[in-house]
């Protein structure tokens, strides 16, 4: 009898655990669901590479939809992501922000945008922290975000999650205009659509962002202009079978401002120069036959920056910076019905990444107005195979696992792995989980750097050194949670887990230096032990009718390392509640929304001394768009509308921003 029921729960336990593990989801025929209901039935592609409905996917998915965009009178996707839960978009002290998911740091979350990988910089402190205002959000149809490990299927960096930015493609000929403006920046951009004609369907686009310069006691005080130029079309090569292009060009002419305090009084002197420019362009192959999808594609990018330092008096050049960034990749994948229960999706990658730059261990020189500096050239390639079964076992319960191996010529093999569930406890409640692992590939940057900083600063110096035998960092990441809608509320409660190994952190070592310069800041990079992030996500949304809507969002997160200390730059709890108001026969609509956070954990410099904070800030914002005809239509926002300050929170004040959008 003993043995029957060690047995017996031996066989629950092995249900409960597979029931536990989990990765994305299939795509379902669902009816039309009442306008007056929450709508949960948005269709996403980026958690398994495949359509499916975010109610059916079992990673813990969100989805930003035009319409959202364009109701937050979005000026970037920084602001379109101000009302995602789980996310921490701080901005960053030369305009750009941070991209954090569930805790993780910025450069463990991965970018894409139409499911391609974006060339950026590749330091700790500057990796995807400008993204989000390097990307024109009139191109933007959606924004899907994916939480958890993706490793699985993306390979390096997807270890809190990935952004997939999803531009549009219309198939009708118009052509819009927007000017947004606020107290930070002003926009003024063009799209033009050419619709369908013949076999092509092409659209092209240019905006222009000017940043303001600010106060003296503004650190935030990059300032100068962006452009952007995009061209992308669709060729029906027959039926069911299409060749994409596309090129992007984008142009950056930034300063920023060198503030030096003497006696409590700042002192101005025109610090740097900021000249960049990315271009990117490639080709896609895609259809559809009776078996199921497939695609492939090659695409090129180039990310040259131009750094110059001058002296303060009289604009002398006292040191530059020359980089370029060049990635080209190749990839594809195959998706095919293998039986009415599985959905087989395979494929591979291949990547070369190059990076050339004075801040590298130097093979060379480079030479501008009298000032040398050292000159190095590294690259790495990547290979990489993934493959993935969508398993329905029965009409309430799919499973989904995953596996991909990765090569990488700085460090050898990494295989990760995940596995996730959707089971549905009845028309209302479903019940999901997932386990996986996720890696970070350490990068050129980490690697190889030696880099002793622009020369001009007060006395003390900032000299970077790569470390050649750096790991990957690992992490192992699973969540549960429940969703349950019904008729006019929906709701959802999720715990994380996530356990990082051999996480890459820079430690100083000071070296004293006689006068006039008083000492040399080495800082090096090296692998720490472990580091746990856990917490829960709680949201609901309910409809209270007369075009009314309430949500609201809950995270706590406890980030902490193996000797149980928490994590600095992250907040015990982050809380939102959102009103938002709907009247489709007179054009209007509005969004009030509160933000608060609590327990934000931060160290501050006193005098030699390191001091441990927490802080906490609440935000209220208001946003109101008409729609005056089918052609024009303009938006009102007011954000900290109370003038909250905060300087370790990134908060500096009320921001007024206001915009219109034309169509012909």
């Amino acid at each position: 009898m003993l043995k029957r029921i060690t047995k017996k729960k031996s066989l629950l336990l092995t249900a409960a655990v597979l029931a536990a593990m989990s990765v994305p989801a299939y795509a379902a025929e669902k009816k039309p669901e009442d306008g007056k209901a929450i709508k949960t039935g948005a269709v996403v592609v980026t958690a398994s590479r495949t359509e499916q409905e975010v109610k059916e996917t079992p990673s813990t998915v969100e989805v930003i939809t035009r319409e959202d965009i364009d109701k937050m009178g979005a000026e970037s996707v920084a602001q379109a992501l101000q009302l995602a839960i789980g996310m921490d978009i701080q901005e960053n002290a030369m305009v750009g922000n941070r991209v954090s998911i569930r805790g993780m740091e910025t450069n463990q979350t991965l970018i894409l945008i139409d499911g391609r990988r974006v060339r950026t910089e590749d330091t700790g402190s500057t990796m995807n922290f400008y993204e989000f205002e390097r990307i024109n959000i009139d191109d933007v149809e959606r924004i899907e975000i994916v939480r958890g490990a993706a490793s699985s299927l993306y390979g390096s960096e997807a270890l809190g999650g990935v952004i997939n930015i999803i531009r549009k493609r219309p198939d009708e000929q118009k052509t819009s205009v927007t000017l947004d403006w606020t107290t930070r920046r002003k926009d003024a951009g063009i799209r033009f659509d050419a619709g369908k004609h013949g076999n092509w369907n092409i659209a092209a686009s240019f905006k222009v962002s000017d940043y303001r310069e600010r106060g003296t006691d503004d650190k935030s005080n990059m300032y100068g202009k962006k452009y952007f130029f995009n061209i992308e079309g669709r060729m029906d090569v027959a039926k069911d079978k299409w060749l994409d292009v596309f090129a992007d060009y984008l142009i950056e002419d930034q300063y920023m401002k060198g503030i030096i305090i003497r006696k409590n009084k700042p002192t101005i002197y025109h610090g740097r120069d900021y000249d960049h420019t990315r271009l990117s362009t490639g080709v896609k192959y895609a259809g559809r036959d009776k078996r199921g999808n497939y695609e492939m594609q090659v695409y090129y990018t180039r990310f040259h920056k131009d750094q110059n330092q001058r002296n303060r008096a009289n604009h002398d050049l006292l040191g530059f910076d020359d980089m370029t960034f060049n990635s080209l990749i190749f990839d594809g994948r195959r998706s095919m019905q293998l039986s009415k229960d599985h959905l087989l999706t395979f494929g591979g990658e291949y990547r070369e990444e190059s990076y050339d730059s004075t801040r590298l261990t130097g093979n060379g020189s480079m030479s501008r107005e009298g000032v040398v500096s050292p000159f190095g050239k590294r690259s790495v390639n990547y290979a990489a195979l993934y493959v993935q079964d969508e398993w329905l076992l029965n009409p309430d319960w799919l499973l989904i696992p995953s596996v991909r191996w990765d090569y990488s010529s700085s460090f050898g093999s990494k295989v990760t792995g995940k596995l996730g569930t959707t089971y549905k406890i009845n028309k209302d409640l479903r019940f999901k989980a997932n386990i996986g692992t996720a890696y970070r590939a350490p990068t050129a940057s980490e690697l190889y750097l030696d880099w002793d900083g622009m020369p001009g600063g007060e006395r003390v110096k900032l000299w970077f050194h790569g470390n050649p035998n750096l790991k990957p960092e690992t992490s192992l990441n699973f969540d549960v949670g429940l969703e349950m809608e019904k008729d006019k509320t929906f709701g959802k409660i999720t715990y994380f887990h996530n356990k990082v190994h051999d996480l890459i952190y820079g430690y100083s070592q000071f070296q004293y230096m006689p006068p006039p310069m008083r000492s040399i800041n080495h800082i090096f990079y090296d692998n720490e032990t472990d580091v746990t992030l856990q917490g829960l996500e709680f949201e609901v949304k309910q409809s209270l009718g007369s075009g009314f809507n309430a949500r609201g969002l809950y995270t706590y997160l406890d980030a902490r390392n193996d000797k149980d200390i928490r994590l600095t730059g992250r907040p015990y709890h982050k809380a939102s509640l959102q009103l938002s108001y709907e009247d489709q026969k007179n054009g209007w609509d509005a969004t009030l929304w509160n933000d608060w956070i609590a327990d934000y954990y931060y160290a501050e410099a006193v005098g030699r001394r390191t001091i441990y904070k927490n802080a906490a800030i609440s935000i209220l914002n208001l946003v109101v768009n008409k729609k005056i005809n089918d052609r024009f239509s303009a938006y009102f926002g007011i954000d900290n509308l109370l003038d909250t300050y905060n300087d370790n929170l990134g908060y500096d004040g009320r921001i007024w921003r206001g915009g219109v959008n034309v169509t012909f």
